[in-house]
């Protein structure tokens, strides 16, 4: 329960060391993905596990790498318009694009959990940026669209990787190490595409990059992976969530974010919802390496 709870705390403060950074998008996530899965990789070779990374394994990290490279691309660039907090808020969604998807395509039926979690979650969407839409610069509105998009491709990760893992009994953390790892090449390969420099400008840029890929992905994921194996899945639903609700308090706290009261609602009536509609399947969450 401990390590589960630290494991979530680590994690909350991921998007505010990409604000730290202060460095493109893809280039972060090339140092954060890239850095985290050779973390993952020291790991793997400590336990003897670096055999297991088989053709199947390489294949289905590729295909799900792809997805994993999208959520990444649309969050880090929702965080430069909406912040840390609303943007980690905003990826959290994914419980219904999954939940979707999975009805109609794989003719899985709604459980009562979601039925009751999704309506709650997007009357919380609604409290926390539609009732201001107006109000929000075309900047604003960009970044909370990208923040949703980045849920979409992400719940399309946790699809394919689900389907790889039941399908070969693949280790959850070789597969992690290979998303990661790919993921990364891809990011960095964007980052090349656009001439974006991988220079770090500054020693606070740099301090933040190192504890975004070693801190807040390797050793953070890890704690939360070896603690979703021995809780309940109810508790790890809960604690999970404190990764966006923290992620929105540090926003707050350092970022001097402005907000509302219908906004914090929102966000309460959003974080309900996706803990009833996740309660069913929070134990499959050891397969995303969390953002």
């Amino acid at each position: 329960m401990i390590g589960l709870l630290i494991g979530a705390i680590i994690i909350s403060f991921s998007p505010v060391m990409v604000v730290l950074a202060g460095l493109p998008p893809e280039v972060a996530a090339f140092y954060r993905l890239f850095g985290g899965g050779l973390g993952l990789l020291v790991v793997l070779a400590k336990q003897g596990k670096l055999k297991l990374f088989t053709p199947h394994v390489l294949k289905w990290g590729l295909f799900g790498g792809v997805f994993f490279a999208g959520d990444f691309t649309f969050w880090h660039r929702s965080i430069g318009y909406v912040g840390p907090g609303l943007s980690t808020m905003l990826g959290s969604f994914q419980i219904i694009p999954l939940a979707l998807v999975s009805a109609l395509f794989f003719k899985e039926r709604l459980s009562p959990k979601l039925i009751i979690g999704i309506p709650l979650a997007l009357i919380g969407l609604y409290l926390m940026v539609g009732v201001q839409w107006g109000t929000f610069t075309a900047d604003y509105q960009i970044g909370v669209i990208f923040g949703l998009l980045a849920a979409c491709f992400y719940a399309l990760y946790l699809l394919s990787l689900k389907y790889a893992l039941a399908r070969d009994r693949a280790d959850t953390m070789v597969m992690a190490a290979a998303v990661a790892i790919i993921t990364g090449l891809l990011q960095g390969g964007s980052a090349l595409a656009q001439g974006e420099s991988f220079g770090i400008p500054s020693l606070e840029s740099l301090v933040a990059i190192v504890t975004l890929a070693l801190v807040c992905h390797a050793v953070g994921w890890l704690l939360i992976t070896q603690g979703i194996r021995t809780e309940r899945g109810a508790l790890v639903g809960l604690v999970l969530l404190l990764q966006p609700m923290l992620s929105f308090v540090w926003d707050l706290l350092f970022f001097d974010k402005p907000v509302v009261v219908v906004e914090l609602v929102g966000v309460g009536v959003a974080l309900l919802g996706i803990y009833i509609g996740s309660l069913k399947s929070c134990k499959e969450q050891s397969s995303k390496l969390l953002s």
